[in-house]
Order: structure tokens, then sequence, then C-alpha cells
């Protein structure tokens, strides 16, 4: 009984170690959640002080943290409560994205040099904030299929849709093959999701060390933002570059065979606060 209890432990570890590595040259995502105070509940709020401690603290913070990639702070549209706050943070490894969550105080030290400053700065920002975090996910950012936003002069509040799907397992894919799984993903990539101007950025997410893995299907997450509602909610586009990439019947059976029938989960639609991202 022993020996098959220590064989159980010795799989488990292996599985998780498995699933717990990254491709080299890929990104970590994690994401955080906090919770806004109810403004009647904020001491001398004025109308706009909000947006400009946070746009304040956000900015002066992202040009200083070398180790944050980039940023997106979303909050309330159509998904959770009013008050919630969801961060996601990208950074190169794991290494790094422990290093800034354990380094905030010096953080801030180098952002405000001089005390009262500094002093200043967290205490507006953090006037706003409940005492809450909870750690929701931790991702792999697979970057060879990531669109970055464009930069320009503006930069409005955008939207941004999560979705899962599921890949099959490969031992259920009939003539299937990691390799033409990659080749099937990046055709979509490089043809649809690039060419497509109503996605401002993408990041296509996978298992890390968050979330679940069951009978081998495997969750596909994209993180997509959109200037608008309008757009997020526009279901001719894409369809449409599909068939005009995937023209025959055998090029669409070619890509769609490697996707879980019926799996799609909508996650969340969030504002982005677009003056606070890096």
């Amino acid at each position: 009984m022993k020996n098959i209890i220590k064989g159980l432990l010795v799989i488990t570890m292996i599985i998780g170690s498995v699933f717990a590595q990254y491709t080299k040259g890929n990104t970590v995502i994690a994401w955080s959640k906090y919770k806004f105070k109810s403004i009647s509940d904020v001491e001398d709020h004025k109308p706009g002080d909000r947006r400009k401690a946070f746009e304040t603290f956000h900015t002066k913070r992202n040009k200083k943290a070398k180790r944050l990639l980039s940023s997106l702070m979303l909050t309330h549209y159509w998904t959770g409560h009013v008050r919630d706050i969801e961060q996601i943070n990208e950074f190169r490894n794991m290494n790094e994205a422990t290093e800034y969550s354990g380094n905030q105080a010096p953080l801030n030290q180098k952002t405000w040099p001089d005390k009262e400053d500094r002093q200043a700065a967290v205490s507006a920002y953090s006037k706003y904030l409940d005492s809450y975090h909870e750690d929701v996910h931790l991702f792999e950012n697979h970057v060879k299929l990531e669109k970055k936003k464009k930069k320009g002069k503006d930069n409005p509040n955008t939207v941004v849709a999560v979705t899962t799907s599921y890949w099959k397992p490969l031992s259920k894919v009939e003539g299937g093959s990691a390799e033409e799984r990659e080749k099937m993903m990046q055709k979509y990539f490089k043809n649809i999701t690039m060419k497509n101007d109503k996605i401002l950025s993408q990041r296509w997410v996978t298992h890390l060390w968050t979330g679940s893995l069951s009978n081998g299907y495997y969750p596909i997450t994209l993180i997509t933002e959109f200037a608008s509602m309008q757009d997020a909610d526009d279901l001719e586009t894409e369809p449409k570059m599909f068939n005009e990439v995937f023209k025959s019947d055998e090029d669409k059976q070619a890509y769609g065979k490697y996707w879980a029938p019926a799996s799609h989960e909508d996650i969340g639609l969030f504002w982005n606060q677009s003056y606070t991202n890096k």
C-alpha cells in the first residue's frame, strides 16, 4: 500500500510540474482582484478625484516598474460587482512576477523619493480601496499568438472580453498532431486576428498554476480588447474572415477538429481603464 501511495504521489508531482512549466519566450500573466470602497465611505471625495489618484499612481509607478511588461485594469461592465477591480499584469517569468509582488514598498520609494510626496500619492490612491485582495489566475501568455495594441495619442477606455474554449486531447483528434495544431492556430492568428481591425489587442493564455484540467481537455482563454461594445458584439466580421481564410470544408475541418464542441465559456466583460495601463 505504501508503494502504491508513493507511486500516486510521484505521478501527481510529475503531472503538476509539466503543467506548471511554460515555453521559453512566453510570459506570465498574474490576475488579481481588488475592490473599490463605496464613494460614500471615502473622506473628502470630490468628483474626478478617484480617477486622478489612480492615473497618477499607476502611470508614475509603471515608468519605474521594470519587471512589469504590461497591465490592464478592468472594472465592472456586465460582469461582477460594480466595485470590483480586476488587475492583469504581465511579467517575463515567475521569478520577476514574485519579485514585483514582494517589492511594492521599494517601488513606491523609487517612484516618489520624497517621503511626503510618496505618502500623499499612496494615501490618495489607497483611500479608494477596500482592504481586499484575491489571487484569481496565473496564466502562461503565448507571445506568438498575442496581438499588441497600437500606440496612439488618444487613449480612451476600452471593452475587454474574456472567454475560454477547450482543445480536445490529441488522442481524440483523428489524424491530428501537435505540429498541425500549432500550424492551424498560427494560420488563424496571422490571417484573422491580426487583420481584424476591431480587435485592438488579444492575449492568448493557458493553464499555468490556475484552473483545472479534466480528461485531457485543455482550456484556452482569450483576453480580447475592443474599442466599443458594438465591436465586441460583432458576430459577422470574424466568421466572414474565417470563411475567406479556411475556404474549403477540408480546411475548416483541419482547424475545427482540435476544438471541443459546445465548450465556449464567457468569463467576463469589463471596462478597461486605459489611462492606468502599461
